[in-house]
């Protein structure tokens, strides 16, 4: 064999490359190469899903081991070199801001606006925000200077006013320094807050009567003294005990001390439901003002009330509509009446309350027509000391930190004051008055009243004495911006056409969406809500009628000829209902709901609430309250010309809550009915002890009793326990519109013209029951009514189980 042939066969590359088993390997190379990556799978996401979750708590375990280190071993208390290192770093940090508020004033208005609580620096920092981002200094600064520093310096002097020295000793006590910060807190805290200040109030009753109750024989006089004590410890609070002027000292006391109303008086200060109302509405209150005095309350910002309680207002209407859907009315004999409907043909509903109103104003008008009065339109306004905003915006300089509710009371002293000077000269006069807001939650009155001609120039020229008296310097010749006053003209309108647009403005906005306010620019029926809102929470009463007889008399007596109408079934048209012709005449008048012959009936007005025919009869309640006191309740009407008194809520109606299907509501893992006070224990656990008849004596086992006997026994029980709730399931709104008119043509053609109302038959769109004359009925999708057995919740053993445990 040759050399080259030795060398072609013997150890060249190009003949060892030749088989596939002694091929040269690729290199790796991760940085150019692209991975191939595995197909997914269950088993893979699965080990992806476990792998993150690892990754997550291995991270979540370091945070917290570093979070521990840091905290008890590696900080500033037990390493003094850091400690000192640090103070080094924040007196230069301290310096340094120092050093740069010398030379720019705006830094120290942006540090006072950071330090102070989120609800007033998150709102100021966008406007801030807002004006930096315009790109114009001078603009910025003079905002800062002129808006922000001026609403600081206000909010400084109403935290001053609103925490007095009682108020602040009071937060010294241990657990209760959240009085100071009140307004900052929220509704848990308050909760919290208020259970404090309830023990707080319970060991000063402790202490008392330990100093003063020395012997067995306590005195009547001495429990009232240590009532005297823990109601100082309530008024440190700014908080009026309950029945204190009723038991407080008297130099000159008339009647004896009423020491029955002691123990609810006490019973009340010691609970912590009562003073979180108390110290929630003192907080909202407080709350409101800070926000007016940063100018947080006004036509550029939000109208009458900040938009934060408006929110509030909302969420209250909401919980409170909840809860009368979920809730019914039963009475002794088993009927019930559906809450809603209940508060909604009442006069909690502002469609009702606007039209009294209305019709008692047309009947003010047809009267002031028959006397011959005329009528005049006026406006009084509070002086400048108590408005907190400009109209364009900006802080009023001569506000004096005046409340809401100061402005109010102002207007109601001047409304007394001017009344004794009318009548000490024989001046009178009849009406209405309304109150409403300014665009910052000042209030202002428009009246409406009624006066003889020759009276007009005097009651006028009076009224405007009253109205003008305080501050009169800063008015001048023009008295226009604090007193207004129109004579109404017939040829431009009547009386009830003036006053229409402020009733309504100031309940529901009903008719204005058009009418644009001239003082926020903003419609007035989208104004209702803020209005609404701020009359709520300022506890401003909107509207008074005066010189006239009782309305509450006008709607007891249009129940009365509700029922009897109801009673007597058909009677001949103009029957009387009452003996007496005179009473009669005037149920007649509220029954036809003319107001002017009501009043005529009832005596007229300017007449003294004496001489009126019929008034509103009031009584005890039967069941003392949660303290132990028994309010006072509407009874119905009495006369003095005739004995005795006309019941118009002879019924009693309890508030139970709808009962609720519990298969039904669980089938989708679904929540049940929330526990509330009025469902805080299961069904069977009430019933239990509520008129349920015990087994006789003699029966022992139940094994030993016949058949008959055992029916008789599960029927009388039956009867005493029975659920009077006919509708066992869920009952939601329904939005199927559709599937209602569907169920309401079906329901008419089987002759259902009474038994089925609108409620009922949304209910049975959304999936609800309805029992009738004994049967149980229920609809589908395709609108039609179907009919089943009614099952019962409890059976026969279940009941004689009960029994025998009861």
């Amino acid at each position: 064999m040759s050399h080259h042939e030795v060398k072609n066969y013997g150890g060249s590359d190009e003949a060892a490359a030749a088989f596939p088993w002694n091929a040269p390997k690729k290199a790796i190379n991760p940085y150019l190469d692209p991975v191939e990556v595995a197909p997914e799978s269950a088993l893979s996401n699965l080990i992806a899903l476990y792998a993150a979750d690892n990754e997550q708590e291995q991270l979540r375990r370091e945070a917290l081991s570093n979070e521990v280190w840091e905290r008890y071993f590696f900080n500033e208390s037990r390493d003094p070199v850091q400690h000192e290192m640090e103070q080094d770093r924040q007196i230069s940090r301290a310096k340094m801001a120092r050093e740069q508020q010398r030379f720019n004033p705006d830094l120290v208005i942006l540090a006072d606006v950071n330090v102070m609580p989120p609800h007033i620096s998150k709102p100021l920092l966008e406007r801030i925000k807002y004006f930096h981002g315009l790109g114009r200094p001078k603009a910025y600064s003079r905002y800062l200077r002129e808006t922000i520093r001026p609403c600081l310096e206000r909010l400084e002097r109403v935290r001053d006013s609103q925490v007095s020295a009682s108020f602040r000793f009071m937060a010294s006590h241990d657990g209760l320094e959240g009085l100071l910060v009140l307004p900052e807190m929220n509704q848990d805290q308050v909760k919290r807050l208020s259970t404090l200040v309830a023990a707080h109030m319970s060991m000063c009753l402790d202490a008392a009567c330990g100093d003063l109750f020395v012997s067995d024989d306590v005195k009547p006089e001495e429990i009232r003294q240590a009532w005297e004590r823990v109601a100082a410890e309530a008024m440190r609070l700014e908080v009026i005990p309950p029945a204190f002027e009723q038991l407080r000292r008297k130099k000159h006391r008339r009647k004896p001390v009423p020491y029955e109303l002691i123990p609810p008086s006490l019973a009340r200060m010691l609970c912590a439901d009562w003073w979180y109302r108390k110290l929630w509405q003192m907080r909202c209150e407080w709350r409101e003002e800070q926000l007016r005095a940063v100018c947080l309350v006004n036509k550029k910002a939000s109208p009458y009330v900040s938009y934060e309680a408006v929110l509030h207002k909302r969420e209250q209407r909401r919980k409170s509509l909840e809860f009368f859907r979920s809730h019914e009315l039963v009475n002794e004999d088993g009927d019930t009446l559906d809450m809603e409907e209940v508060v909604n043909a009442s006069n909690s509903n502002p469609a009702h309350r606007r039209n009294e109103m209305m019709a008692c104003v047309k009947g003010l008008e047809l009267i002031a027509e028959m006397r011959g009065d005329c009528a005049v339109f006026y406006t009084i306004t509070c002086p400048s000391r108590f408005h907190a905003t400009l109209n364009n915006g900006r802080p009023n300089p001569k506000w004096s930190s005046a409340t809401v509710r100061q402005s109010s009371d102002y207007l109601v002293n001047t409304f007394a004051a001017f009344r004794k000077a009318m009548h000490k000269a024989g001046l009178r006069w009849y009406g209405v008055r309304v109150a409403e807001p300014h665009h910052d939650g000042t209030v202002h009155w428009h009246l409406l009243c009624f006066m003889h001609k020759k009276d007009r120039r005097s009651i006028t020229a009076l009224l405007r004495k009253f109205a003008i008296r305080e501050d009169r310097e800063e008015l001048g010749t023009n008295t226009g911006p604090r007193f207004k006053s129109e004579l109404i003209n017939p040829r431009k309108g009547t009386p009830t056409s003036y006053i229409a647009k402020y009733i309504s403005k100031n309940i529901d906005g009903r008719g204005l969406a058009k009418e644009i306010s001239r003082e926020t620019g903003r419609s007035l029926r989208d104004s209702a809500e803020h209005v609404s809102a701020w009359a709520s929470l300022h506890r401003v009463q909107q509207f008074r009628f005066f010189g006239i007889p009782g309305r509450q008399a006008y709607r007891e007596l249009r129940l009365l000829a509700g029922q009897a109408a109801r009673v007597q079934g058909e009677r001949k048209a103009g029957a009387p209902v009452l003996d007496n012709p005179r009473l009669d005449a005037v149920l007649a008048a509220a029954d036809a709901g003319c107001f002017a012959t009501y009043i005529m009936k009832q005596g007229g007005v300017l007449v003294p609430r004496k001489y009126h025919l019929v008034r509103t009869a009031y009584e005890l309640n039967d069941e003392p309250s949660a303290y132990g006191d028994h309010g006072i309740r509407i009874y119905g009407i009495w006369s003095p010309i005739a004995e005795g008194k006309i019941c118009t809520h002879a019924v009693k109606w309890k508030k139970v809550r709808k009962a609720v299907d519990v298969q039904e509501a669980t089938a989708d893992q679904g929540a049940c009915a929330p526990w509330t006070r009025d469902n805080n224990c299961p069904l069977e656990q009430k019933n239990v002890g509520k008129g349920m008849g015990a087994l006789p004596n003699d029966v022992m086992n139940l094994s030993q009793i016949s058949y008959r006997e055992r029916r008789a026994l599960v029927k009388s029980a039956w009867k005493e326990t029975r659920v009077v709730q006919p509708v066992n399931k869920a009952v939601y709104a329904s939005e199927n519109d559709v599937l209602t008119l569907s169920i309401t043509d079906f329901a008419l053609s089987l002759g259902w013209h009474s038994e089925l109302t609108k409620l009922w038959a949304r209910r049975l769109a959304a999936g609800g029951e309805l029992m009738i004359r004994g049967r149980c009925y229920y609809v589908r999708n395709d609108g039609r009514i179907y009919s089943k057995k009614r099952t019962e919740a409890i059976t026969s053993d279940k009941l004689l189980r009960r029994l025998m445990q009861s």
